[in-house]
């Protein structure tokens, strides 16, 4: 039996550690804006308006700025947007006014979805076909690291004050940008797609990661208001689902994302969607602790799972020419569905009880593997089927 293709090379490990930087930069930011907004004036409400700004901006840019990157170089685009993100960084320790600070988040959200599809763009490159799913597996694990982390780090630099806090996120991307300039992208600049702007909305592969937008939209429930259940429910600590989660999907990313390449995604992806809505219908009912880290650890599982499944499908079955507008796809449908499901699971919790909301999470995301059903068909028979043996392409 040969032995299998490399997977964990030195550019994998530099390009890993490029989007960990990038991560735990942005989730030094994030968590502490609000704060800022706050100093300088506005309103509780106020403060949740940059995360929107942000996370729509990015979600609805994301298509057209892959499409860019895929047209003057993916490499090219990560280098552009972490210098931008250094300006960013003073910008945001300069701006007092709260009108401007959003204007300057979307542009930094734009940007930001950007780099995300270019870097996973050129991370595929290097990623075996035969380990795809196991590879794409492993480079989530760079956001899942860096946001376990940033979070703290980013509030105990910010005790010192906000402009620390700014010089230190222009420091790492200063170090963003050094480690760019070292990234190599195997795409030959005569193999860039050269097709037009209005093409970066590609509908078959918008239609296919619907399925991930109706199953991520309890996740951004969960990420907004896991903490604020517990407290309702008398549950310690309250930070309990979002850890035990986090540690299963490392967990389960370390020993068992192979599984993909073994058996074929869609046979990993099927069960592990129909995981999700029984993690949030568990996580509206729980009264317990038991209870919620048992429905951590189904959503870790299951969500863990079918993110690099759905990924390495549409991967196997797009250009690779256009690779970068395929994540930027990808991106939109992720960010999409946290950016709507935070809202409404706020409202929904508000008017009938964050239990009540995270059910109604449980059923929508029920229609994921329909969705999947259906779209996936389309998807293989018009698109680029790279895989049609490891049963990734047809019905």
């Amino acid at each position: 039996m040969a032995a299998p293709e490399p997977l964990l090379t030195p550019r994998f490990a530099a390009l890993w550690l490029y989007a960990f930087v990038t991560f735990f930069s942005a989730f030094q930011l994030l968590p502490a804006i609000p704060f800022r907004i706050i100093d300088l004036g506005g309103s509780t409400a106020a403060a949740g308006w940059f995360l929107s700004a942000y996370t729509f901006a990015s979600a609805f840019s994301a298509p057209l700025m892959g499409t860019i990157a895929d047209r003057v170089g993916r490499r090219r685009l990560l280098l552009v947007a972490s210098l931008a993100f250094c300006g960013f960084s003073i910008a945001y320790g300069l701006i007092t006014n709260i009108v401007v600070l959003l204007f300057v988040g979307m542009i930094h959200g734009a940007l930001w979805s950007g780099l995300l599809s270019s870097a996973a763009a050129i991370m595929t490159d290097y990623i075996p076909e035969s380990r795809r799913t196991q590879g794409l597996s492993y480079w989530g694990l760079s956001s899942v690291s860096a946001i376990a982390v940033a979070p703290a780090i980013g509030l105990w630099v910010f005790h010192y004050g906000w402009w620390t806090l700014c010089v230190e996120m222009a420091a790492l991307s200063v170090v963003m940008s050094a480690g760019a300039l070292l990234i190599h992208d195997p795409t030959q600049p005569h193999a860039r797609h050269r097709g037009a702007l209005r093409d970066a909305w590609d509908w078959g592969v918008i239609r296919t990661t619907l399925t991930m937008s109706v199953a991520s939209f309890g996740y951004g429930g969960v990420t907004s208001y896991a903490a604020l259940l517990a407290v309702q429910r008398h549950i310690e600590p309250k930070s309990v689902y979002l850890t035990v989660y986090a540690a299963t999907i490392v967990l389960f990313r370390l020993f068992f994302s192979h599984l993909g390449d073994r058996i074929g995604t869609k046979a990993l992806l099927y069960p592990s969607l129909a995981l999700v809505p029984v993690a949030f219908a568990t996580l509206g009912l729980a009264t317990t602790r038991a209870e919620m880290v048992g429905s951590a650890i189904i959503f870790g599982i299951g969500w863990g799972a079918a993110y690099p499944a759905l990924a390495t499908f549409i991967v196997n079955n797009t250009d690779p020419a256009r690779r970068a507008r395929t994540f930027g796809s990808i991106v939109w449908a992720f960010d999409t569905g946290i950016g709507l499901g935070s809202l409404a699971v706020g409202a929904l919790g508000e008017r009938f009880g964050l239990g009540r909301a995270f059910l109604a999470a449980a059923a929508l995301s029920c229609l994921s593997i329909p969705i999947f059903a259906w779209t996936s068909r389309l998807l293989a028979t018009n698109g680029t089927s790279l895989a049609d043996s490891s049963g990734d392409a047809g019905p």
